[in-house]
């Protein structure tokens, strides 16, 4: 059985040459067969005081197994390298609440 839930680092915004999309990130996963299988898992991104911001894996990028990460709301730019946890699709639902404020 496979397992429910994976890791990866959060490597770059995706960018173009004059653009920088702050809701999407590339997102590095260690294993590299599991790319196509995440397509719509969710994907959750803890800090330490915790916060929490969700996305969704919304396609492939490239052949190395890195995936493109669409964030309910703008991804930090201090982020960037940090680990972030990816649920199977058929996986346990994901509480609403994003914010503590």
């Amino acid at each position: 059985m496979a397992k429910a839930e994976l890791s990866g680092t959060v490597t770059s915004f995706r960018q173009s040459k004059h653009r920088q999309y702050s809701y999407q990130t590339i997102v590095d996963i260690a294993n590299k067969d599991h790319g196509a299988k995440l397509l719509g898992a969710r994907v959750i991104w803890l800090r330490k005081d915790g916060l929490q911001i969700l996305g969704r894996v919304v396609a492939r990028h490239g052949s190395k197994g890195a995936v493109r990460v669409r964030w309910d709301r703008g991804f930090p730019s201090r982020a960037l390298g940090s680990q972030v946890k990816i649920l199977a699709p058929g996986g346990p639902p994901v509480s609403a609440k994003s914010d503590r404020r």
